[in-house]
């Protein structure tokens, strides 16, 4: 098999395109003796001169005053030590750099979070102790701006970037304030982006086995690097999994304005807020016949009644009168789910439900305020570089950059049985309607076999691998699509070789792609192909995308809750048509498909997990569970459930897809994602 040949040179990574140097001037733009003859004129657009900055009286800030906002900056949000030579000099930089109002602006602590950013992505990356040495001097100087004249401007500054902005230049005082970037720009320039950025250079595929393990820690509430996962991991791991659900979803209630305890000072006479408050279980005891309002995991008890657990006990639930909130087709309510209850703690040990509420989920700018430091995927790329009010300045530029190529799109296919009849019509249909314009990425979802493919069976092992073949005899036709196009192949429960011990059933999740020795045919087809696991995620710039499959609607139906119908108020007054009274504006009708849709989608962010079911109904390698974790929540979730129609949902920011089944009858579907966008759009048409 012949080494893959490299990607083309003509595209250049970001960094070399922003630090390029001017074009040189042409023949004709010289300048002659001649009075009378004409000046040429200039292609390069007149721009205004930018107004001197304003200037900063500098200021001497003792230690003792910065130490508690480096302290919370430095140790309790990025980790690290500083010692004391090191917070004399941050005192100087803050006193020279925000003059008098470093306190009251908030511009003094975003300096720091920027100082210890920058030393983190430093040569100094690794060390937790900070000291005023070379390094810490060398960040400093880097974020220095120059407060000259245009003879003090280096040659990378603004000015000679094309996009605004350049990666190893000054940071202008407007960014450390939080301003925000501009994203609308001249078509010549974003022309000249997608010609000259690659944006391969950006995109990485992060197998599930291969992701950083990311341990939130409930004591320092922040997120550390965990020890390295094992298949066999301890009993205490299965502890651990409940655990770090329960913390994660708390700390995320705790910062909801609903749950949020008020801050107020004894002199204000404004009244505080109300605020509902979570009560602990064990905080129950002698308190009956009051009530509370509690946060915990549904769960059925040993003798088979249904409970509520948290990390201080269990207590019996009694659901005879619960009422969902908002409405019972909002969201659904299984065991293995965390849960809101409202109600009364009876003398019988027993609580009363009244009303049951899903947690609201946290949306990605603001997890982005909290954990905007840590890289979730180990691609290089922080959390807040994708929220326009932070991530500094290789954020805004990735941002921008990103947002400039509008020509991306990624192909996300259904389920592709390759044994089936047609399906191979349906392909070829496909590549057809891309052939012209090759996407980025093609995303093929098994199962890709109609029945479960065992290793003794050597007939359907032989069958499955020469399904692969008639694939890549039927990709050899598009030479354009397999030169440009990457293909991204995710298992599904009839694959090998999870299917070895369930026989096409539920196995235990994450589970791993299809082994390679199968497309190899393929491989020399197409250029870039990869199999990964299930769920993966995909690194774009400063998105991230969650791709899973799994059949999830109909585990989800059959363990419901079903609670009571509420009932209807009989002594509700007939309003007379006589009186003139104005009639009920009709609310717009809303077809079963999507409210399934909105009515899955809400389920699994707002429990933040994709498999939010007890061990028995969905299996899970305890020391992987948390590559199926969506807290911080994705850009974008590719949920491939082919027993649901197809649909795209927004909720709380974040974009969900589903392509359903690929082949219907005669037509074939899918979705087609902008990733400039963050939008995918349903695709369906007849072959």
């Amino acid at each position: 098999m012949p080494p893959p040949e490299p990607r083309s040179k003509n595209k250049t990574s970001l960094t070399t395109f922003l630090r390029r140097a001017p074009n040189p001037p042409s023949s004709s733009s010289l300048l002659t003796s001649d009075p009378f003859e004409p000046l040429p004129r200039s292609s390069t657009p007149i721009r205004a001169s930018p107004a001197p900055p304003p200037c900063v009286l500098a200021v001497e800030i003792p230690p003792s005053t910065l130490r508690p906002i480096a302290f919370r900056v430095f140790t309790k949000k990025h980790n690290l030590t500083l010692k004391s030579d090191a917070l004399t000099l941050l005192c100087q930089f803050v006193g020279r750099r925000c003059g008098a109002e470093w306190r009251d602006s908030g511009v003094g602590e975003k300096l720091l979070d920027e100082v210890a950013r920058r030393w983190k992505r430093s040569e100094a990356a690794g060390k937790i102790l900070v000291d005023g040495g070379d390094v810490l001097k060398g960040v400093l100087k880097g974020m220095d701006v120059p407060t000259g004249g245009a003879t003090d401007r280096s040659p990378l500054s603004r000015s000679n970037s094309s996009l605004g902005l350049d990666m190893a230049g000054d940071i202008p005082s407007s960014m450390l304030m939080g301003g925000r970037e501009d994203v609308d720009m001249p078509e010549a320039e974003r022309d000249e982006i997608e010609e000259k950025v690659d944006p391969m250079e950006y995109f990485k595929i992060v197998d599930a086995f291969e992701q950083p393990k990311m341990v939130y820690n409930s004591s320092k509430k922040l997120f550390e690097r965990g020890p390295k996962p094992s298949l066999f991991p301890p009993p205490t791991a299965k502890t651990a999994l409940f655990r770090s659900r329960y913390n994660l979803v708390h700390s995320r209630l705790l910062r909801n304005d609903t749950f949020l305890a008020p801050t107020y000072s004894k002199s204000s006479n404004s009244k505080p807020k109300s605020y509902h408050k979570l009560t602990p279980i064990s905080a129950l005891l002698g308190r009956a016949g009051q009530n509370f309002l509690l946060f915990g995991m549904l769960q059925h008890s040993p003798s088979g009644t249904l409970s509520l657990y948290d990390p201080t006990g269990e207590i019996t639930l009694d659901t005879s009168l619960t009422q969902p909130l908002p409405d019972a087709n909002a969201n659904w309510f299984c065991p293995g789910m965390f849960t809101i209850l409202d109600g009364v703690y009876e003398e019988d040990g027993r609580f009363t439900v009244y009303t049951a509420l899903s947690p609201p989920p946290e949306r990605r700018e603001v997890s982005a305020e909290v954990y905007g430091h840590v890289d979730f995927l180990g691609n290089g790329v922080n959390l807040d570089m994708s929220t326009p009010s932070a991530g500094g300045q290789q954020g805004r530029v990735m941002r921008k950059v990103e947002t400039a190529l509008t020509h991306i799109r990624w192909v996300a296919v259904g389920e592709i049985a390759l044994d089936t009849p047609r399906m191979l019509e349906a392909l070829r249909h496909l590549f057809e309607h891309y052939s012209d314009n090759p996407p980025m990425l093609f995303i093929l979802s098994g199962n890709f076999s109609s029945i479960p493919v065992a290793p003794g069976d050597d007939n359907a092992i032989r069958a499955y691998k020469e399904n692969f073949d008639a694939l890549a005899s039927l990709l050899s036709e598009f030479p354009s699509i397999c030169q440009d196009t990457t293909f991204l192949f995710v298992p599904g429960d009839n694959d090998p070789w999870a299917s070895t011990f369930s026989g096409g059933s539920a196995t235990c999740w994450p589970r791993r792609g299809v082994p390679e020795v199968f497309l190899n045919r393929v491989k020399r087809v197409a250029k870039h192909v990869k199999c990964t696991s299930s769920p993966c995620r995909l690194g774009y710039f400063t998105s991230e995308v969650v791709v899973c499959r799994d059949e999830i609607v109909g585990r989800i139906q059959r363990s419901a809750i079903r609670f009571s119908k509420p009932r209807d108020d009989e002594d509700m007054m007939d309003v007379d048509a006589g009186t003139g009274a104005e009639k009920e504006k009709e609310t717009p009708e809303v077809d079963d498909d999507t409210k399934l849709a909105r009515k899955l989608v809400k389920t699994l962010l707002d429990q933040g997990y994709l498999s939010p079911f007890p061990g028995n109904k969905r299996p899970v390698l305890w020391d992987f569970a948390y590559t199926l974790g969506l807290y911080p929540l994705p850009s974008a979730l590719l949920l491939i459930e082919p027993f649901a129609q197809p649909f795209t949902v927004t909720y709380e920011g974040c974009h969900v897809m589903n392509p359903g089944r690929f082949v219907v009858r005669r037509k074939a579907r899918w979705v087609e994602y902008a990733p400039a966008e963050r939008k995918g759009t349903v695709v369906e048409e007849a072959f």
